[in-house]
């Protein structure tokens, strides 16, 4: 039977304060440029997106924060390209009041600075289309 001894080391004394310091601000600096959903906007995203699903429209979905955008992409099929996309764009970070869009490929769908503006007329929208298609 072999007994393993660990050591423990402490790493504040082999990096000096002074570097740790600057890095940690330019970490806390670097995260605060990305957008992100909040919470209450994520879960109307969600919502909608669960009465697709239930309607079988959507199957699939995905998150992603870039620096000045915060986007939900919507799939039809998890190998295609998104079929829309609702973007939260703001310039300076959570501090002012951000954008909303939905596009389609390309094209803005609706823009607004509420989301449940936008997505109740996206949820109107859909509806309609699959009403003529029946």
């Amino acid at each position: 039977m072999n007994i393993l001894k660990f050591e423990k080391i402490n790493l504040t004394n082999t990096v000096k304060n002074k570097n740790r310091k600057n890095s940690v601000f330019s970490i806390k600096k670097f995260e605060k440029k990305f957008v992100f959903f909040s919470n209450k906007e994520l879960s109307s995203i969600l919502n909608l997106y669960s009465k697709q699903v239930s309607n079988g429209f959507w199957k699939d979905y995905a998150l992603d924060s870039q620096i000045e955008n915060a986007i939900f992409s919507v799939y039809k099929h998890s190998h295609d390209k998104p079929i829309y996309r609702i973007i939260k764009n703001s310039q300076k970070g959570f501090r002012n009041s951000p954008n909303f869009y939905i596009k389609k490929d390309e094209e803005i769908i609706i823009k607004s600075s509420d989301i449940c503006i936008i997505l109740s007329k996206f949820e109107k929208k859909l509806s309609i289309k699959n009403f003529k298609n029946n």
